[in-house]
């Protein structure tokens, strides 16, 4: 127990469950992305094992899925059990990231498959368990905004006059969230580029580089709602993030008009040009709040 710092009496406040589900969304959805281009970076390395059969969409992501709901749903009770929750959370990731080695050992030296193939394995597994890990304790943090949290006692204490309102601070977890999502899409997108011919002929997907394709166009879903979501969610909040809410939701429009452009050969051009500025929009806009978020340094005092 001491060595976990698990501790059944530790009350502290677990997050909400919105913040769990945006941060577990966050999490499958980048997650996803990464084993795709692990993926794509060891096929294209190592052209003998593109057709591994655990590269397979629906293996990996299966696996990849179920792996995040598990960490997404033990994180409040882990807050709950945990005198330092990040700590506690952390050592649960790593052993399960051992118990995870133990099938890539089985298929290393009783199925006899390729050395290459099975790092790539292992690359996925620890991209899987840095990224649900990060999304998990930073964007459904502890309710009370303490890193390893505090009492129940201690966080419901009144809050300062001006303590940040509820809608402000919703607002501005979700913009985060979305800022995470654009950064995600855009560097699927310039893979993209690579991966997809550009001359192909129109059609919606191509011949070659259909993965990337399908998780570029995969990680566009929850990025659209959750850029549509922001609007309504900050029209209570501040004047800066209502202003970020319609310019991220103005450039996350302009990148899905130009994913569906990309379709026709002929207006292909202006769809890249418009998937390439959007994302950079919305990108700077959801940035917005961080920014504001940052502590700022008093001035120091005259005399």
């Amino acid at each position: 127990m001491t060595l976990t710092r698990a501790d059944a009496t530790t009350g502290h406040v677990p997050p909400s469950r919105r913040a769990v589900s945006v941060a577990g969304v966050v999490a499958l959805v980048g997650s996803l992305a990464l084993d795709a281009l692990l993926v794509l970076a060891g096929t294209t390395l190592f052209p003998s094992i593109r057709h591994f059969s655990h590269f397979a969409w629906w293996d990996y992501g299966s696996l990849t899925t179920l792996g995040v709901i598990m960490a997404t749903l033990a994180w409040p009770y882990t807050v709950r059990v945990a005198s330092s929750p990040r700590a506690f959370f952390l050592r649960l990731a790593v052993v399960a990231s051992l118990v995870l080695f133990l099938p890539d050992l089985w298929l290393l030296l009783v199925s006899h498959a390729p050395g290459r193939a099975v790092a790539v394995l292992v690359a996925m597994h620890l991209g899987v368990a840095v990224v649900t890990y990060n999304c998990l304790v930073h964007l459904a943090p502890l309710s009370d905004g303490d890193g390893d949290g505090a009492p129940v006692g201690e966080a419901a204490l009144p809050e300062p006059a001006d303590e940040e309102p509820a809608p402000a601070r919703s607002a501005a977890r979700l913009a985060t969230s979305l800022l995470v999502l654009v950064g995600i899409e855009f560097v699927l997108g310039v893979s993209a580029l690579f991966a997809v011919p550009a001359g192909r002929p129109s059609g919606w997907l191509p011949h070659r580089g259909t993965d990337l394709y399908l998780a570029h166009a995969i990680v566009g879903l929850p990025l659209a709602v959750g850029a549509l979501a922001l609007v309504p969610l900050a029209a209570s909040a501040t004047r800066s993030l209502r202003i970020t809410a319609w310019i991220g939701l103005a450039g996350v429009a302009a990148a899905g008009a130009g994913g569906m452009l990309t379709a026709s050969h002929p207006l292909r051009i202006l769809g890249m040009a418009l998937m390439f500025l959007g994302p950079l929009v919305a990108g700077f806009a959801y940035l917005i709040p961080v920014l504001d978020r940052l502590p700022r340094e008093e001035p120091p005092y005259p005399g």
